[in-house]
């Protein structure tokens, strides 16, 4: 038995959470609630959630005992309300639940009558304590279709009071069209994929929730396993999640950006298409094609310190995100930086360079490293161009601290349009 919830973008009039949480952002919940139904938002919401996360879970249903429900707000504009039901009535897993109060934590405590309504139904009281494995899913994120798989392992009367959190992932950027920059994400005890293992008492027609608190804080709560073994969880990055409200929508971007930057990269073809049956296609078309330099088949190319290459862009491109990536291989272990990425940018002057994430000097301009320690055979590189800036090509530079045993193939450099909030 296994039981989710979503809190899909829920107002509650009595919580004091929009004020606190947001730095200050809103004023009024009036105010809170005009972003949170706006169109915009609710949008990107229903197409994530309805368009990407249910699929998966629906392959959840199919195999396991499982329902998911969805708290709403009464004031939830009426299109959306039937985009939920209209989503329930084709995927029977899901249950809508209108809630107007409080929310006392993950949802879970507000839907438990529903959860032990559904389990007397399934129980006699004779039938002994039963194992309850229960978990949240915010309504930008997704789960790995064999998710209740492996967490099914651990829904044992031996693992009852304990959290399961799975602690590998991946994540994105949401781009208009496609999710570009795929990563690699190691995150212990990260809301995304935890669950519970809780008891359920026929007899008493009752199920013991021990409310876990803040997930980075859980097993100060409760004992915690962690199983990090395969990706089980996908964060999609964009510029208009809640918890980065208080920046402009460049800033949101940039600092999103920047944080994908500190994880390795992956590619598709590393990553199982089974357990992203909605997400493929978005990561596949997202990704940059191979360089003329590095067709299919072609042996790649051999860096040196005298590698020079340089790629023109579209100058006249003045706003989006700037891709380039290459992968490597090397007889040897890569003990650092081993070669220079270097950005021909205009309109930059008078910007601090770390704002864009480079550095600037005499000989190289403005550059990145090309760093490999956590690069696992790709190296990826993105930056936002700020409001009237302009690039013209980029160059890769081989460095002499590295032997010319590194061979690289090459993409194609880019300039990709990311979703931007208003």
């Amino acid at each position: 038995m296994f039981y989710g919830v979503t809190r899909y973008s829920l107002f509650s009039p009595g919580s004091h959470s929009w004020k606190t949480s947001r730095s200050g952002v809103f004023k009024t919940p009036e105010d809170y609630m005009q972003y949170l139904f706006s169109e915009k938002r609710l949008s990107l919401r229903a197409e994530m959630f309805f368009e990407k996360a249910v699929p998966a879970l629906s392959a959840m249903a199919e195999n396991h005992d499982y329902k998911h429900f969805v708290m709403y707000s009464e004031l939830l504009p009426k299109r959306h309300q039937e985009i939920l039901f209209a989503a329930a009535a084709r995927y029977p897993f899901l249950v809508p639940v209108e809630w107007n109060d409080v929310v006392r934590g993950t949802g879970i405590e507000e839907v438990k009558p529903l959860i032990e309504q559904d389990l007397a139904s399934k129980f006699d009281a004779d039938a002994g304590v039963q194992p309850v494995a229960w978990f949240r899913l915010d309504d930008d994120d997704l789960l790995a279709a064999d998710y209740l798989t492996h967490l099914e392992v651990y829904r044992t009367l031996n693992h009852v009071g304990m959290a399961i959190s799975f602690g590998l992932g991946l994540t994105a950027y949401k781009g208009e069209h496609d999710l570009v920059n795929l990563r690699e994400f190691y995150h212990p005890k990260s809301a995304q994929g935890m669950a519970f293992v809780s008891a359920f008492d026929p007899r008493q027609r009752s199920l013991s929730i021990v409310t876990p608190g803040p997930h980075h804080g859980v097993d100060q709560v409760m004992p915690t396993i962690l199983d990090s073994r395969e990706h089980m969880f996908f964060q999609v990055r964009h510029s208009d999640q809640d918890s980065t409200l208080n920046e402009t929508p460049h800033e949101r971007v940039a600092a999103s950006l920047a944080r994908l930057d500190k994880l390795p990269a992956v590619r598709s073809a590393d990553i199982s298409a089974e357990k992203w049956p909605s997400l493929i296609e978005d990561i596949v078309r997202g990704e940059p094609v191979p360089h003329e330099l590095s067709a299919p088949g072609a042996e790649p190319l051999r860096l040196t310190e005298d590698t020079v290459l340089t790629f023109p862009l579209d100058s006249t491109i003045e706003a989006g995100l700037v891709e380039f990536e290459f992968e490597f291989e090397s007889r040897s272990r890569l003990q650092g930086g081993f070669a220079v990425v270097t950005y021909e940018l205009q309109g930059a002057e008078g910007i601090d360079p770390e704002e864009l994430g480079l550095r600037e000097s005499s000989v190289y301009g403005l550059n990145r490293q090309a760093w490999s320690k956590s690069a696992h055979g790709v190296v990826r590189q993105s930056l936002l161009l700020p409001e009237g800036v302009s690039i013209s090509g980029i160059t890769l530079k081989g460095k002499n601290r590295q032997p010319a045993e590194v061979f690289i193939r090459l993409r194609q450099p880019r300039v990709v349009a990311v979703h931007a909030a208003d």
